[in-house]
Parts: structure tokens; sequence; C-alpha cells
């Protein structure tokens, strides 16, 4: 009998100049982003502040706003942490990417700790160098 599961894969990637740049431009623009919904969201609230106050709901609006705000604050602050820890690495290093689940194939008779241990792949300017099972 065969039965397939998922097992945490991590992806790493050696630090090159053209992977830190990428990274760094794509966490700048992520932050760009947040900044243009603070400044949209400056004129929205207003308006939304302004309709709700000639409705008697402001106070639940407010709240609502808030919430959003704070929200998204704790994402610029997460992303100019990432962009501080990014900028700071060194050539040749290990940035770990993130962790995804990968199928892996169980069958009677396996090693069941070294099947469901975590796998590694280590990809350096996009292209794999090594996988770790």
């Amino acid at each position: 009998m065969t039965l397939f599961v998922k097992r945490p894969v991590i992806l790493k990637n050696i630090v090159t100049e053209e992977f830190k740049e990428q990274l760094i431009n794509e966490l700048t623009q992520a932050l760009n982003q947040v900044d243009r919904w603070f400044e949209q969201e400056d004129f929205r609230s207003r308006r939304l502040i302004a309709e709700a106050e000639r409705q008697g709901a402001s106070d639940q609006v407010r709240k609502e706003l808030n919430l959003e705000r704070d929200q998204q604050g704790q994402v610029r602050l997460n992303l100019k942490r990432k962009l501080d820890e990014v900028s700071q690495l060194t050539i040749d290093s290990v940035f770990i990417s993130g962790t995804y689940d990968a199928p892996v194939k169980i069958e009677v008779g396996d090693d069941i700790q070294s099947k469901l241990s975590q796998a590694e792949i280590i990809v350096k300017d996009g292209v794999v160098v090594e996988v770790i099972q």
C-alpha cells in the first residue's frame, strides 16, 4: 500500500548581488504600496467618518478604520524590518526564503523518520544547486 503525505521543505537561497538586489526591490515596492494605501486611506477615512457622523455611527466606523490602519501599520513595520535584514545580508551567505509543503510517498517498510524529516532546496540565482532529503 502507498500513501502520500505532506512534509515541510525549506527553500534556501545563496545570497548573490542579483538575489539581494531583487529582494530589496520587491520589498521596496511592497513598502511603497503600503505607503500609497495610507495616503489613499486618509482621504477615504475622512469621507467615511463624515458620512457616518451624519448617520450617528461614527464611533464604530472610527474603530474599524483604526483597526485597519493598525493592521497595515504592522505590515509596514514587518516589511521595513525585512528590508533592513536583507540589506545587511552578506554575499554567499544563506537566506531562508520560506517553508513549503511537498508530497512524499510512504510505503510499507519505509523509514518514517527519514521520509517525514524536513527537506531543503538550495537555490543560487534561481537555479537549484542542491536538494537535501
